[in-house]
């Protein structure tokens, strides 16, 4: 059978499938001409498939499928716009593009298409798409194997959650376009996601992460195994690990970077500023360690903590900063505005600490009640009925106590316009840029 990976856009930002727990976000920071050019300049840095896409594709290959892979920008095509002569598509679904998606398969059903939803929002609500999609399915849809295509098959699906991920076939990126995949703040060269972990193992309660999977990790020896399979088959020299928490285990991230090490690849990972150290940086610096995620949050600590957060101390992420810079390694520190506790004094705290770091690179993203997350119970009575495509986790989607919506917009444009036009700041992207083109 021809079956087709859907991938739908509907906005004209930046627009990250494989983030917030799939639920996905998009890129907006303000009106000015400088938050444009920070936008544009937002939407040229990364572009590669989500996880489960590749996933998937492997499943139907080995079940003797041809694959097809179908990105639709809805903001610039026509809406009546639909892929043609499939005998299966499976439709990535988001919140952000939600409506759009189902529109899609709305289209794709009623022209005969055996059509499944799948994805984060499809397993948080199931209903938003069951008029509009033959199967909706819930959980990884991968664990379902050859079952996943029986076109017998009506309604909502639970796939569960696959137990052992080593299991599962290396994703396959055969029907992608891999040479447009990048990083640019790993590698110039084609780079391939890897998703060695699933879920968090810890608590914090806006966390989307928590909220659409249970916590597995991979092994170390299959990890690397999918990288040498990537470096060999697809030409990949850079590696962007799409782990919410890639060194919860000391242990397993040494031995992870062992095996990594001689394959002379760059890669990227998010890690909990707590769980590093000098010497295990530098571990995986040599091992190819490139640009490493760090959540900071805010500054208000006490705010964190009752949000069921266990924050690192500012002194330890100001070391690891430290040590990152001193080894070359590019820092992506993550910031959220708006939690129901927080202040327009805090923000300006946390901005103000954000430009102590001056890391290469930061997010001031909103807090957002995504769905199954406890913040969803605590603002219940203060949401605004938006459709799903507003939880972007760049806008407000809550009364919030203290601060009004445009005041939080407002602060969240002057947090990226202040930080980025600076000359300390515009310093360190030089250094680290030169260092980039000369880096082994």
């Amino acid at each position: 059978m021809k079956i087709a990976l859907v991938t739908v856009y509907s906005h004209t930002h930046c627009t990250l499938k494989d983030v917030a727990g799939g639920y996905g976000t998009v890129f907006q920071i303000g009106h000015s001409s400088r938050a444009r050019i920070l936008e544009k300049a937002k939407s040229e840095l990364a572009r590669m498939a989500s996880p489960v896409l590749g996933y998937l594709a492997a499943v139907a290959e080995r079940s003797g499928h041809s694959v097809h892979v179908v990105e639709l920008q809805r903001h610039e095509r026509s809406r009546d716009e639909v892929p043609q002569g499939f005998d299966i598509a499976c439709v990535l679904t988001s919140m952000v593009d939600a409506s759009a998606e189902r529109d899609v398969m709305s289209a794709l059903h009623r022209a005969g298409t055996h059509t499944i939803a799948f994805g984060a929002y499809a397993t948080a609500k199931p209903e938003f798409f069951l008029d509009a999609a033959t199967v909706v399915v819930r959980g990884e849809p991968e664990g379902l194997g050859e079952a996943l295509f029986d076109r017998s098959k009506r309604g909502v699906i639970d796939a569960g959650y696959i137990d052992d991920l080593d299991a599962l076939p290396f994703p396959s990126w055969s029907a992608f376009p891999t040479s447009t995949f990048r990083y640019a703040l790993l590698t110039r060269e084609t780079t391939l996601p890897v998703q060695g972990v699933r879920g968090c193992a810890f608590g914090c309660n806006y966390c989307p992460f928590r909220a659409t999977a249970p916590f597995r990790q991979r092994s170390p020896e299959n990890v690397v195994a999918e990288i040498a399979h990537l470096k060999s088959r697809y030409g990949a020299r850079g590696i962007a690990f799409r782990d919410p928490l890639f060194n919860l285990d000391r242990d397993r991230v040494k031995a992870l970077a062992a095996g990594v090490k001689p394959l002379d690849v760059k890669f990227s990972a998010e890690m909990r500023a707590d769980r590093l150290d000098a010497s295990l940086l530098r571990t995986l610096r040599e091992a190819g360690l490139r640009s490493l995620e760090i959540g900071v949050e805010s500054v208000n600590l006490g705010m964190l903590s009752d949000a069921k957060r266990q924050p690192p101390s500012l002194r330890e992420i100001r070391d690891v900063v430290k040590e990152a810079h001193g080894l070359g390694i590019r820092v992506i520190a993550n910031f959220m505005f708006g939690l129901p506790d927080d202040t327009e004094e805090t923000i300006k705290e946390t901005v103000a600490f954000a430009k102590e770091l001056n890391t290469f690179a930061v997010q001031f993203t909103i807090a957002t009640p995504y769905p199954g997350t406890t913040l969803t119970t605590r603002v219940q009575n203060l949401l605004r009925k938006e459709r799903p495509e507003s939880y972007t986790g760049w806008e407000p989607t809550f009364e919030h106590p203290s601060m009004s919506a445009d005041t939080l917009r407002r602060l969240r444009e002057w947090a990226y316009v202040s930080y980025h036009y600076r000359p300390r700041y515009m310093a360190r992207f030089a250094s680290h840029a030169l260092g980039a083109l000369f880096d082994a």
